[in-house]
């Protein structure tokens, strides 16, 4: 029988899968400002030659203290670097040296030859380039890093592993287009390995991802660096698609060690990094397919003892390298399709919402009809805190969301929301948040990452935060970090603790108000 009519007879059943998400009602009234979209002039395109990933990073391209943000292109497209002027979104990527005719996936902003301006690396279908900022001009060079035939960059996570004061280099690295098929978890020539570069301390690298044990076992679309167990060092989180999630230990000494978490055999691909339940340390949220696609066309060449895995996992650190899967109590569970996610307040009400990109390109009844890209309100009740999608905010997205990306892009201190969508627009909306909060600009540098930062407020309620080099998917956050009050006008004080063991205090600080925040000499 041919595959058209087996798919015309099976409509029925996936159409039901693939549309059951339901919208769970909160337990009380929620009052949201919605968002305001501002149009955007550049739509990634994807010539279905290439995979169909974007990217995009938020960076300071000329140390003015505005944010833009750079959007990788399709095979054939120039990238953007769209920049917020006069109540309008323009792109500035003419003559900034930074774009390239070659399919773009994930972007990290970060100054990595220390000069006080702002670097960018991109993964392209061809390799990973290097763009060092010289006054807000880009001169661009391709890394000299060797890949597996048939494989290719998607994204790169900075931390400074051995604290040297330089950024090492960790390479998300997924089969090539044409070499990928679908649901395959047993087959070791179509897995690609990770690789982990050691600065040299002058923008060369040496590999070791052997003998650091990083290489991991799966094709990865997104690996993230946070500070796990609070000892000052940076862990490493990797979201293996058709394998199990990887949490490795930082030993101190260039070598991993890889924490035992069985996650299920799923196709994870997005990662959230954040304090959800304001205990101090940070949690992790991982996208999946989720209920879109009926599991017997997902399991593929999974053995009996290989634990199928559609569901997202949202798992709640509890210290020493423990996680517990509260993905269910946090009613998270029952979704779809999902890609990009990231934590943070957007009402600022003193708790870290969700946003998740939805949508699978080539899944056909996503073209009939779409996700709507979820926006989830966390609601704390007597019962514990969950999960609500808010229409109301007017962040639902009609398109393949990729990752959401978060950046005050018109300068007023509240944090607005980005849209990233494999082929289609990007979409910016403005934040209009009327609740109280404080903001803590860092320099988008090496020796940021890894800090944490604990807001207290009068009334003894603490908020923690650490600087990551980025989360979503394939993208990079604004190095601001933004902390909701709620009703409070004061904070009480702010304690920030950089990786070296410095440690800076500040105390009675009035809220609506935008710090920067300078190392100091130890």
């Amino acid at each position: 029988m041919p595959l058209i009519i087996i798919f015309m007879l099976l409509i029925p059943f996936i159409t039901a899968s693939c549309l059951s998400e339901k919208y769970r009602m909160p337990p009380q009234t929620i009052n949201v400002q919605p968002f305001e979209e501002i149009s955007v002039p550049f739509a990634h395109q994807w010539t279905e030659e290439t995979h169909p990933f974007t990217g995009a990073a938020v960076i300071d391209i000329d140390a003015d203290g505005k944010f833009e943000i750079f959007v990788g292109g399709g095979d054939l497209q120039q990238d953007a670097l769209l920049q917020y002027q006069n109540g309008k979104i323009l792109n500035m990527i003419e003559s900034t040296g930074l774009s390239s005719n070659v399919a773009s996936y994930g972007a990290t902003a970060i100054d990595l030859d220390n000069n006080g301006t702002t670097d960018l690396l991109v993964a392209r279908n061809d390799g990973v380039y290097l763009y060092l900022n010289e006054q807000g001009k880009f001169q661009g060079q391709r890394l000299p890093i060797q890949f597996e035939e048939d494989s290719v960059p998607l994204s790169v996570s900075v931390s400074d592993i051995d604290h040297d004061g330089d950024g090492d280099l960790y390479i998300s690295v997924f089969v090539s287009f044409s070499a990928f098929r679908s649901a395959v978890f047993n087959d070791p020539s179509h897995a690609k390995p990770n690789k982990l570069l050691l600065n040299n301390g002058d923008l060369t690298f040496t590999d070791i991802t052997e003998s650091s044990g990083t290489a991991s076992k799966q094709n990865t679309f997104f690996s993230s660096f946070v500070d796990l167990n609070g000892d000052g060092w940076q862990d490493l989180v990797v979201a293996q698609n058709t394998g199990e999630i990887e949490i490795f230990q930082n030993n101190q000494d260039l070598t991993f060690s890889l924490i035992p978490y069985h996650s299920g055999y799923g196709f994870w691909m997005g990662l959230a990094i954040g304090d959800m339940d304001n205990d101090g340390d940070q949690d992790l949220f991982f996208s999946n397919l989720g209920n879109s696609i009926p599991d017997f066309l997902t399991t593929g060449d999974l053995r009996d003892d290989q634990r199928h895995e559609p569901e997202w996992l949202l798992l709640r650190n509890d210290g020493d390298f423990q996680f517990t899967n509260v993905t269910d109590f946090y009613q998270l569970t029952g979704y779809g399709f999902a890609w990009g996610a990231v934590f943070e307040d957007l009402n600022y009400d003193g708790y870290l919402d969700l946003l998740v990109a939805q949508n699978y390109i080539k899944w056909p009844l996503h073209k009939l009809s779409q996700l709507p890209n979820k926006s989830y309100l966390q609601v704390p009740s007597a019962q514990g805190s969950a999960f609500f999608h808010v229409k109301q905010w007017g962040l639902e997205n009609p398109h393949y969301g990729q990752s959401p990306v978060i950046v005050d892009l018109n300068g007023d201190g509240s944090q607005d929301v980005v849209w990233v969508n494999m082929n289609g627009p990007v979409r910016v909306l403005l934040n209009t948040a009327d609740n109280n909060f404080i903001t803590l600009s860092f320099p988008d540098t090496v020796a940021s990452l890894g800090t944490t930062v604990k807001v207290i407020t009068n009334d003894g309620v603490s908020y923690t935060k650490e600087i990551i080099a980025n989360s979503g998917l394939l993208t990079d956050q604004t190095p601001e970090l933004v902390f909701g009050l709620g009703q409070s006008a004061v904070v009480k004080s702010i304690e920030i603790s950089w990786p070296d063991g410095t440690q800076q205090f500040m105390h009675d600080l009035p809220s609506q108000t935008k710090y920067k925040v300078q190392k100091p000499a130890k």
